[in-house]
């Protein structure tokens, strides 16, 4: 006995629609009874395939022309629930529906947790019965890939936008991120970034307070300024907006928002604290430094440095770094100046050896580490001296 693949129009109805179906039964008699019962489908054209083996139903499943499935428990030596386990795990979308030859809530279960989108005991389906099966598993399906499309656009601009986003927990632990905040804030990833906490984030504790507080007055926080310091240690402006979404108890679940920089806005005590910080280093410390511009050129050189070159630091300024600091290779300074340009390294060493007029040149190894500004362009370069000691 065959069953002949056709299409079964709606009887004594114009049909709306066509569902494709694969049939997955082993037995000739059940089949061609499901097969008369899909006769009687209302308002639809129902095109069946049937596949006798359990193999055979997981191959035609992964060509994916069928919006609907139904297997039967009983494959000979294999199992309908086998089967549909399987197929969730190759990630196939066709929803399936388990028929059985006895029902039973342990059956029931078993086909829900396999993955089953329904699941009809033969014997008691009826043709109305199969058909409110059918139409139930394709809105719920239709329903599932409209939800899975909106969170397709959704995570879309999320991940596009060129603003921060963000969602926290009620206590500011981070569960996502977009990649225009992870930027922002300096971080490697957003993975890394949910280890941290928003709070940690803030330049001024007060600022903290004052968020809270407004958040926990309305539910929502509307361009609120704070300044935010980011993983490089520099300090960023930025405006918050956010709102708290509650459970059903009434208590805060977790807090979306969107951050974005406030450009022109400099913090003059910021500026005059790190350039105080940065002339003491520079000047007063023993150590010998140098920042150089993108191209390797010096333009300022610690007390400390002019000492260990015996050269001015006059003499030294807008010199090229390789004009006193002889490497073991030529062509090695270019080559490190460009793997900094690159951002593939935090910093680099050098092993070289100062030279100078009327003196042995001095053996030194040299830490060079890259200044970067918001777009990760090399701006500058300090470069740490270490010579042999005494």
């Amino acid at each position: 006995m065959t069953l002949p693949d056709s299409p079964t129009p709606a009887v004594a109805h114009v049909a709306t629609e066509t569902i494709h179906l694969l049939l997955v039964e082993d037995e000739p008699t059940d089949a061609a009874f499901t097969r008369a019962m899909l006769e009687q489908v209302h308002d639809a054209v129902v095109t069946t395939h049937w596949a006798k083996t359990a193999s055979e139903g997981i191959e035609e499943l992964e060509s994916g022309r069928y919006d609907v499935a139904l297997v039967d428990y009983m494959l000979g030596a294999d199992n309908g629930l086998d089967l549909i386990r399987l197929a969730r795990q190759r990630e196939l979308d066709t929803p399936l529906i388990l028929l059985t030859g006895k029902g039973s809530r342990e059956v029931d279960l078993e086909a829900q947790q396999a993955g089953a989108a329904d699941y009809l005991v033969k014997g008691q389906i009826d043709p109305a019965g199969l058909e409110r099966s059918l139409r139930y598993t394709l809105e719920r399906q239709r329903s599932l890939e409209a939800l899975r499309e909106s969170e397709a656009r959704f995570r879309g601009l999320f991940d596009h936008l060129p603003m921060g986003l963000f969602r926290c927990t009620a206590d500011g632990g981070f569960l996502d991120a977009n990649p225009a905040l992870v930027q922002l804030l300096g971080n490697p990833d957003a993975i890394l970034l949910q280890e941290r906490f928003a709070a940690s984030f803030y330049v001024h504790p007060s600022d903290v307070e004052r968020f809270r507080a407004a958040l926990d007055g309305d539910g929502v926080v509307r361009g609120f300024e704070s300044w935010l310091e980011r993983d490089d240690g520099f300090h960023v402006p930025v405006r918050t907006t956010a709102r708290a979404y509650n459970d059903e108890s009434g208590r805060v679940s977790y807090v979306e928002g969107a951050v974005e920089s406030v450009p022109g806005t400099v913090d003059p005590e910021r500026l005059r604290i790190g350039a105080s910080r940065f002339r003491a280093t520079l000047e007063r410390l023993p150590v010998a430094i140098a920042v150089l511009d993108s191209e390797g050129h010096v333009l300022d050189a610690a007390p400390a440095l002019s000492r260990v070159a015996r050269r001015r630091a006059a003499d030294l300024v807008t010199s090229p770094l390789d004009s006193f600091l002889l490497l073991d290779q030529p062509g090695r300074f270019e080559a490190a100046l460009d793997t900094l340009r690159s951002g593939a390294v935090a910093s680099l060493r050098l092993e070289g050896k100062l030279t100078g007029p009327k003196r042995a040149p001095l053996p030194c190894t040299v830490t060079l580490a890259p200044v970067l500004d918001d777009e990760s362009e090399l701006t500058e370069v300090v470069a740490l001296f270490t010579p042999p000691g005494p």
